[in-house]
């Protein structure tokens, strides 16, 4: 019963640490303050703003790259047994779309957004925005190398 009570309380602190994080951003767009001001008034709070966008825009290029790679795999003539995340990053191995280097990453970057799906951890949030320029470029090379030719 107490180790239920303990993780409820973990899982509530989280909530309200992310309800916190947005209510914040809902007062920074509400007063409109120029980037100026808000960074003199507390430049920390403005880097988390920035940083949390960072992650919500990386989670959605990341869904949208793995679903279009979803679709393209196939099109090219490729089987795909079962479609997740991981599994297309590894046909992207086989299809030469991707270095066995470079699947090590994207199976990190599949590990980091499924992360960020699971709640608000500010230590691992920051880890994760440190990982995502390289995943951005990570990103950019295989929808280059997968990119559809009229």
């Amino acid at each position: 019963m107490a180790l239920e009570k303990e993780r409820l309380q973990k899982k509530y602190k989280k909530a309200i640490d992310a309800l916190a994080t947005l209510q914040e951003a809902l007062v920074d767009l509400n007063e409109s303050q120029t980037l100026a001001q808000c960074a003199q008034r507390d430049p920390e709070r403005l880097y988390k703003t920035f940083r949390d966008s960072l992650v919500q825009r990386f989670e959605y290029t990341f869904d949208t790259t793995w679903k279009y790679l979803g679709e393209y795999l196939p099109a090219q003539g490729r089987i795909l047994e079962i479609k997740t995340p991981k599994a297309i990053f590894r046909e992207c191995l086989k299809a030469k779309l991707l270095s066995e280097k470079e699947v090590i990453q994207a199976i990190k970057m599949v590990d980091h957004r499924n992360l960020t799906a699971h709640g608000y951890d500010e230590l691992l949030v920051e880890e994760i925005s440190g990982s995502i320029p390289v995943y951005a470029v990570l990103l950019g090379a295989l929808l280059l190398r997968a990119k559809i030719t009229e």
